[in-house]
């Protein structure tokens, strides 16, 4: 989902004359706790994935905290930008997505009725063996399914994904500040991020 709203927002903003040069001179405050979450998330992902003993089934025991580690440093540090353009969609999509996750066992619920069984079956197959950390299969028993992901691009759409309403927030809001980035004035650094 990255790619569509960074790209998206990089094409539009050239457009309206904005200088994609300008995307260098950002800076976010204490950027570096999203850089450990995202490392944490990774290393705990790929353990689990390949189901390397006996960290594994430590980190399926532990998900809960893992998660309130990860989501704990990203949320302090949108909180600590949040003046800045987009943030606030951005912490909003955070915390649907957090909330959503926390109601079913460390687990972001994933609608496949409506994905396409031929061109994902082994991502249908990961999910249904339970090795994504991150990801489980909507059933009766999920809590606040609104909140899963439960909206499907399909073909014709070059990306075929499956997103959440929290998704979409953080899209808008990287959308915003790349928007924003690439329109302000040259030296004129947005308050809030310098």
């Amino acid at each position: 989902m990255w790619v569509e709203s960074l790209g998206t927002s990089i094409i539009i903003g050239k457009l309206r004359g904005g200088k994609i040069s300008q995307l260098t001179d950002i800076y976010i405050h204490q950027w570096w706790y999203m850089t450990i979450a995202a490392l944490i998330e990774f290393s705990a992902s790929w353990i689990r994935m390949k189901e390397i003993e006996p960290l594994w089934r430590w980190i399926d025991e532990y998900i809960m905290i893992i998660h309130f580690i990860t989501y704990g440093f990203l949320i302090f540090v949108l909180i600590n930008n949040i003046k800045s353009k987009g943030f606030p969609f951005i912490l909003i999509g955070v915390m649907l997505n957090f909330i959503v996750i926390m109601a079913n066992g460390g687990r972001m619920p994933v609608d496949i009725s409506s994905i396409d069984p031929i061109f994902f079956r082994e991502k249908i197959a990961f999910l249904k063996a339970g090795k994504d950390l991150v990801h489980a299969v909507m059933d009766e028993t999920t809590s606040l399914k609104v909140l899963g992901d439960i909206i499907h691009l399909k073909e014709p759409y070059p990306m075929p994904k499956t997103l959440s309403i929290g998704d979409i927030f953080m899209m808008l809001g990287v959308f915003l500040f790349v928007q924003n980035q690439m329109l302000r004035h040259k030296g004129n650094r947005i308050k809030g991020i310098s």
